[in-house]
């Protein structure tokens, strides 16, 4: 690999080609440029690096160049750390499938990702089940001052009912979570939850034009005074949950080598 590399944020339509602003991942002081093959075009910058390390500020960088990019066109987003050996490597693999690529832009366009990650308030919670399974509270009080020998089975018992409980509130919040937000969504994808405490976390494809109205939804029901509700709401971020760019970079070297 030459001394200097280039680095790719994302791919655009050749006709988006408005210049992006922000400081490059790794030499913040490069420029972002934009290179074309017909009618596909990327956003790069040169890198005096073969590989990079996904610090938190490099990893910021990649991310700003995409929001900014996406502010006024649509974007295929690569993953973080992508380098190739220069611009023609990059050419030589996107220009054959310009047309698979723009069919995957116009799929993005005037649309964004929006992330929906919400939880309980724990006390909340908790009083909830307490008030909708009663039996589940006296049992509780029950065992209480009673030796943990004696009481060893009936102690497991309860924290299965609890823990069924818990399910059972969980699944109900985020089937109505999903039926509020879901109207303002071309689509949805479920993520894994990343803690007990939350019950969905939501990646959602929308259209710029409906995401104030999805983020005053969202605000509404977290100042609600009885939703006892948390989200985390992160927008636009890059498609990533809805496109998928694989460029086979590596097949390409071996070929011109």
């Amino acid at each position: 690999m030459s001394s200097q590399s280039t680095y790719v944020y994302g791919l655009i339509r050749a006709e988006d080609h408005h210049p992006v602003s922000a400081p490059a991942v790794g030499d913040p002081s490069q420029p972002v440029t934009i290179i074309s093959s017909g009618c596909i075009a990327a956003l790069v910058s040169p890198i005096d690096q073969a590989e990079i390390m996904p610090t938190r500020r490099q990893m910021l960088a990649h991310t700003k160049v995409l929001e900014i990019a996406m502010a006024d066109r649509p974007v295929l987003p690569m993953r973080f750390g992508i380098i190739v050996p220069n611009p023609d490597t990059l050419l030589q693999v996107i220009g054959p499938r310009s047309q698979e690529l723009r069919g995957l832009l116009g799929q993005i366009d005037g649309r964004i990702e929006v992330a929906l990650k919400a939880s309980w308030n724990e006390q909340f919670m908790w009083r909830e089940v307490a008030a909708e399974h009663p039996h589940l509270a006296v049992s509780g009080r029950a065992l209480m001052g009673r030796g943990e020998q004696q009481t060893y089975y009936d102690r497991i018992e309860l924290g299965r009912a609890i823990s069924a409980a818990l399910d059972e509130k969980r699944e109900a919040a985020r089937r109505l979570l999903l039926q509020i937000v879901s109207p303002f969504a071309v689509q949805v994808k479920e993520l894994a939850p990343v803690n007990d405490a939350m019950f969905a976390h939501l990646a959602m494809l929308v259209e710029k034009t409906s995401e104030p109205a999805l983020y005053q939804t969202v605000v509404a029901l977290e100042r609600s005074q009885s939703s006892g509700l948390t989200f985390r709401y992160v927008a636009p971020i890059p498609p990533y949950n809805f496109v998928t760019v694989a460029l086979d970079f590596e097949q390409r070297e071996k070929a011109t080598a």
